[in-house]
């Protein structure tokens, strides 16, 4: 920017623009000025640059309008920066332009090619040049892979210990008691958190579960030496507490039977009534 600054006040005159200040701008014959500009001070500081060859320069001259970037032939188009190269790698031959590398700089004529272009390609997908045609096998090939291919069943899905556990009403830990004991008899895939069940494993976790003995032992084997640590007169109490038990109930019911004949004795004795008037 500074370097077209400079060259705007020192050859004001040769930079073709319209109005002043801010609010100046530029024709597009002032890119070729600029680069030429560019050219004839790089000339100057080293004796002397690259020269083009007479043949671009006549065309550059009697096209009578500068070149163009990528960036400013994407304002025209529309068309992404990228997709611009991917355009001028494919199809070089085809567009108008001068140099190489980074400074390549196209012809006007180069947007209406451009254009042309993107209406061939498929929006959002590789051009048809880029993608090269595949070869194709043998017929004998084909048909021989043909018949050895059988058609592809659709893979069973597979199901986690939750999904057979929801399914056949078992707990996890017993589900995975059944795998440690009897896994060569479930089928299974994959080893550790991985591991998944073919749907056949259902039918077997419910086949073991009806096999084997519901309950623990656990609590009769618990139980067990709790009973033997007992003393012997802790024995002897529990079975002298039934005896204990019965002649205390005796007791009661001997009492009940006091009570009522008291009662029954009240109940036939005759009952006096007596009316106020003044109520």
């Amino acid at each position: 920017m500074a370097t077209a600054q400079r060259y705007k006040k020192l050859y004001q005159d040769r930079i073709p623009s319209e109005g002043e200040g801010r609010k100046q701008r530029y024709t597009v014959g002032a890119v070729k000025v600029f680069n030429d500009l560019k050219k004839e001070r790089v000339s100057k500081r080293r004796g002397g640059g690259r020269k083009r060859s007479a043949r671009k320069s006549a065309k550059a001259a009697a096209s009578g309008t500068g070149l163009l970037t990528l960036s400013s032939i994407g304002k025209q188009t529309g068309i992404s920066y990228p997709t611009l190269q991917r355009y001028v790698k494919l199809f070089g031959d085809r567009i108008p332009h001068e140099g190489e590398g980074r400074k390549r700089r196209y012809h006007p004529d180069s947007v209406a090619v451009f254009r042309q272009l993107r209406a061939e390609s498929r929006p959002g997908r590789k051009p048809k040049a880029k993608a090269a045609p595949k070869a194709k096998a043998p017929a004998r090939r084909r048909k021989a892979r043909a018949k050895a291919a059988p058609p592809s069943a659709p893979a069973p899905k597979l199901l986690t210990l939750t999904a057979i556990r929801a399914q056949t009403g078992i707990s996890g830990p017993t589900l995975q008691r059944y795998m440690k004991l009897h896994g060569d008899r479930i089928p299974h895939e994959g080893k550790g958190r991985k591991r998944r069940y073919h749907p056949e494993a259902v039918a077997v976790f419910s086949e073991i579960r009806s096999k084997s003995k519901r309950g623990r032992k656990a609590k009769a084997e618990a139980a067990a030496p709790a009973r033997r640590r007992k003393p012997r007169a802790a024995r002897v109490r529990r079975k002298a507490a039934p005896a204990a038990a019965a002649s205390n109930v005796e007791v009661r019911l001997a009492a009940l039977e006091a009570q009522l004949g008291e009662v029954l004795k009240k109940l036939e004795q005759p009952i006096t009534i007596t009316l106020r008037a003044d109520r």
